[in-house]
Order: structure tokens, then C-alpha cells, then sequence
């Protein structure tokens, strides 16, 4: 990785813990010493390196645990400006992460908490709420949504999954809450596997409930809802899941829960806006509009004292000129538009657009 940058006109350093300890010394005091350095390690880099103005983390694969990943990111923008942090995933990573955990010379108990940590994980990955919400609720901290992470600037599509949540937390219940989510989605499948034979978990009512759906989907939706504190890994530790009280009031119709779409559908969408001509750089858009909303932008940024991109980004608002939507319905389509914003911004901003279209 070091080499590609180097390639790429990146001044970049390697730190591994095959490397030198001479080798290792001279790419970390370049790094401490030096602006404009990036530094490519492994774990091998040691959590005390102390360098305030690291300005951009970014991880090419899955950390170990999602208490890694709070470090990781942590060494960023500790001079207090603003930094950002990137994390590439995918389903191989997951594969090996599993891989790891399954052959390393420990006990039952300590692969389950492993694996269990790795669910804990990509939940945080795959989950439609505000980032800094889910990172600060796993140590047991309340936050509001931050406005500035992906989830918070340009969100994913989301879907109501209130009604696939509450046949999952049926299942977690009749099952008397002791169970991890492959018994669980065994249970919605309608799989007859030894452990569930052994259990009589056949008969429960929740018993191939879910057949609509294949595993992978329940299990993102699990994850998911461990992300969003509906559902948390027992506290004594023995793997199962158990309904939080936000979780109850899912069961009663209190609260909803929104998942985050992924896969085919959201590439097919993406694929078909591109065909309809939505070009991210905004060419073929009506400047004149395009400018107005910009302008009305940086007037609620200013009003809110925020940076324009945490009201829209500029994707946004070039998709807003390219639909020129008319209602709320079809301004909830526009690309980075989620339910919050809609509330906050749809009705301003669709009557500026309706201002330039009788102008």
C-alpha cells in the first residue's frame, strides 16, 4: 500500500512488525517529524504515538473490534480541527475476521465473545443511524446525531423495517432470550437443526415466520438492531440476545425502525440516475437554480452556525436542480435527503425551487 502511494505521487512510510526495529524507528521519527507524511502500518503501530495534528485515518479492511476502531480513529484531530476517518469493508474481510477468531488457541467462551465483538462491529458498519450515536451508545453514552458522518450528510436509502424487526424480537423472546442470531434466523427459516430439534423450537409460534427473506438480510437486520440498542448481547456473557427496553417499546409500536438498504437495489437506483443524466459534477444542471439553492444553503448553515455541507452537500443539491421536485414526496427522493432533513428543510427549499420555476 505504501509503494501504490509512493507511486501515486503520496509520500508514504511502512511500519510492520516484519520491518527492522532500526527501519521501524526511522519511518516513525519521519512520520512524528515530518508534514505531510502518511504513515501505513499495521497494529504493530503503537497506540502511543501521540501526533496532534493527524488529520485523516483511513482503514483498508475491518479493525479487530469496534473498541479498536474508537482507538484508531481516535488519533485524528486531537489539535481540535476538523479530520476524518474512512473505513473500506466488504464480505471477504468478515470471512477472514472469522477465520482468525476461529483458529486461534483460546477457549469456547473466548471465540464466542470474539465473534460476538465482530457482530457488535459490522452493526456499527451497516447502520442507517447517525455514526457518532452508535459509537458513543456502545460505551454507554448519549449523543444527538452529529450532522457531519455519512449516515448524518448523505444517507443511505432507509426502509421501514418495523414490521421484519418485531418477527425477529418475537423469535428472540419466545426463545427465551438466550440465543445468538444464527439460532435466532434458524428459528425464522424454518430450520430443523439439531439444536432446535433439541429445543422444541420447532413449535414455537415464530418458527419459519421469516421465509420471505434469506439469512443474509435477517442477519443485517440483527445487526442492525444491535447497532440501534434494540437488542443487546446478554450481559452475562453466554452469547445470547436479549430485547432492551427500546427494544420492548419496537414490540408495542412505540418507536420505529429504519434499516439501511443495501445491495442490488440501491446500485439499480444508482445506475438509473445516472442514465436519467444526474451528473455529479452538475453539468447539464440549470446554473441559475443550482446557485439559488447554494445561496439558501449558506443562509441556514449561517443561521445554524454549521458548515454548509452538514445542511446539504453539493450532490444534493445538484440531484434538487436535476428533479426539481414539487412536493415533499418527490423531494424525499432527491439523493442525501433522509427523514430529518426532509422535516427541516423540504418546505424552504421546495419554495425556492417553485420561485425560480414561476420566475
Amino acid at each position: 500500500m505504501a509503494a501504490f502511494l509512493e507511486r501515486n505521487g503520496v509520500r508514504a512510510l511502512p511500519y510492520h512488525a516484519g520491518m527492522s526495529k532500526e527501519a521501524r524507528e526511522a519511518n516513525q521519527n519521519a512520520f512524528m517529524s515530518l508534514s505531510g507524511v502518511v504513515m501505513v502500518a499495521t497494529i504493530a503501530f503503537g497506540m502511543g504515538i501521540d501526533k496532534p495534528d493527524v488529520a485523516y485515518v483511513f482503514h483498508t479492511d475491518l479493525p479487530g473490534s469496534l473498541e479498536a476502531y474508537y482507538q484508531e480513529i481516535g488519533r485524528a484531530g486531537r489539535d481540535g480541527r476538523s479530520a476524518e476517518a474512512h473505513m473500506l469493508y466488504g464480505a471477504g474481510d468478515i470471512r477472514t475476521r472469522r477465520m482468525f477468531i476461529d483458529e486461534e488457541d483460546t477457549s469456547p467462551e473466548h471465540k464466542r465473545r470474539a465473534h460476538r465483538r465482530l457482530d457488535t462491529l459490522i452493526g456499527y458498519c451497516e447502520t442507517a443511524q447517525c455514526r457518532r450515536q452508535v459509537l458513543l451508545g456502545y460505551f454507554g453514552e448519549e449523543a444527538q446525531p452529529c450532522g457531519n458522518c455519512d449516515n448524518c450528510l448523505d444517507q443511505a436509502p432507509r426502509a421501514d423495517g418495523s414490521a421484519e424487526a418485531r418477527i425477529i424480537l418475537a423469535a428472540v423472546a419466545q426463545s427465551g432470550e438466550r440465543f445468538g442470531s444464527a439460532h435466532v434466523i434458524d428459528i425464522l427459516l424454518g430450520h430443523e437443526t439439531e439444536k432446535v430439534l433439541a429445543r422444541g423450537h420447532q413449535k414455537l409460534a415464530s418458527f419459519k415466520t421469516g421465509i420471505l427473506h434469506r439469512k443474509p438480510v435477517w442477519l443485517s437486520l440483527i445487526r442492525q438492531l444491535v447497532a440501534g440498542g434494540f437488542l443487546v448481547p446478554d450481559p452475562d456473557g453466554h452469547g445470547g440476545l436479549v430485547i432492551s427496553e427500546s427494544g420492548r417499546a419496537l414490540e408495542r409500536g412505540e418507536v420505529a425502525f429504519e434499516y439501511r438498504v443495501e445491495g442490488r437495489d440501491r446500485l439499480a437506483r444508482g445506475r438509473k440516475r445516472a442514465a436519467q443524466g444526474a451528473a455529479a459534477d452538475g453539468e447539464g444542471v440549470d446554473a441559475s437554480l443550482l446557485s439559488t439553492l447554494k445561496t439558501l444553503r449558506l443562509r441556514l448553515a449561517k443561521e445554524r452556525q454549521v458548515p454548509a455541507y452538514v445542511v446539504f452537500s453539493d450532490r444534493t443539491l445538484i440531484d434538487m436542480a436535476e428533479r426539481r421536485p414539487q412536493d415533499l414526496d418527490e423531494f424525499a427522493e432527491v439523493n442525501g435527503v433522509g427523514a430529518a432533513k426532509l422535516k427541516e428543510f423540504g418546505e424552504v427549499f421546495l419554495s425556492a425551487i417553485a420561485a425560480h420555476r414561476a420566475a
